[in-house]
C-alpha cells in the first residue's frame, strides 16, 4: 500500500483499467495461501469493478454476496439494485444486514447536557441517578438515530426472498476498534454490538456451511 499511497492522504486517481488491472492482480496474481474466507469489501454500486471481481473470482468459486444497508431508502435504493445486479450475474446473495439499527448504550456511558445552555452536566447527573435510581446505571439506553422507510431492511428482505442476517447497533466501540485496527469483539467482549455481530457471522457462517454441504451432495449424487 506505500508503494501506491506514499503519503496517507493523497488520492489514488485511477482510470478504471488501471484500477481492474490492480483488481486483476489482487484476485489473480497474489498467492493467498490457505484461508478460511476471503472477504472482499466493496462499496455500494453496480460498476466496473465489482463485474471485475465476480469474473475474477468465478473460477475459484464464489460462495455469495453480503449486502450491508441502513434503514434509511436513500441506502435501500442501491441495496435494492445491489441485490438485482447480484441475481443477474449468477451471485448468491447470502443475506442482509441492518448497520447502524438504532443507537444503544450502557447509562453509565451516556453524557448529559443542560438543554438551556448546552452545558456538560454528565457527572452531576450520574450520581444523581446513583443516588435515586442506582439500578438504571446497569441498564442499556436505546434510542432510534435514523427512522426506517416503510418497512425498513427487514421488510426489504422479506420481499427479495433474502435472509436478514442481523442488526448491528451504532456503538463508539465498534468505531473505536475499527479506528485502532482491533479485532472488536476481543477488545470490547462487553460492548453493546459484539453480540449481534457474533450473531450476524454466526448466521452467516451456518449460511454458508449449509450451501458448500447441499452443493457436495448434489456432486456426489451426480457422480454415482
Amino acid at each position: 500500500a506505500s508503494k501506491v499511497l506514499p503519503n496517507a492522504d493523497d488520492a489514488v486517481i485511477w482510470r478504471g483499467p488501471r484500477k481492474n488491472g490492480l483488481i486483476k492482480q489482487f484476485l489473480t496474481d497474489v498467492n493467498w495461501g490457505t484461508l478460511d474466507y476471503l472477504i472482499v469489501d466493496t462499496p455500494p454500486g453496480t460498476s466496473d469493478e465489482h463485474l471485475s471481481i465476480i469474473q475474477y473470482l468465478r473460477g475459484s468459486g464464489i460462495d455469495g454476496a453480503v449486502v450491508v444497508t441502513t434503514p434509511q431508502e436513500v441506502a435501500m435504493q442501491d441495496v435494492r439494485k445491489e441485490i438485482n445486479f447480484c441475481r443477474k450475474t449468477n451471485v448468491e446473495v447470502l443475506g442482509l444486514v441492518e448497520n447502524m439499527s438504532g443507537y444503544q448504550s450502557p447509562v453509565n456511558q451516556l453524557r448529559f447536557l443542560d438543554p438551556s445552555n448546552g452545558t456538560d452536566v454528565t457527572a452531576d447527573t450520574l450520581a444523581m441517578i446513583k443516588a435515586k435510581c442506582p439500578e438504571l446505571m446497569s441498564m442499556i439506553a436505546s434510542a432510534e438515530v435514523f427512522p426506517a422507510f416503510g418497512d425498513g431492511p427487514q421488510g426489504m428482505a422479506s420481499k427479495f426472498g433474502v435472509d436478514l442476517l442481523g442488526k448491528l447497533p451504532l456503538d463508539n466501540q465498534l468505531m473505536a476498534a475499527c479506528e485502532q485496527g482491533q479485532a472488536f469483539v476481543t477488545a470490547y467482549p462487553d460492548s453493546v454490538a459484539c453480540e449481534p455481530l457474533k450473531g450476524i457471522v454466526a448466521n452467516l457462517k451456518a449460511r454458508v456451511e449449509a450451501n458448500a454441504a447441499s452443493k457436495a451432495a448434489q456432486e456426489g449424487a451426480a457422480a454415482e
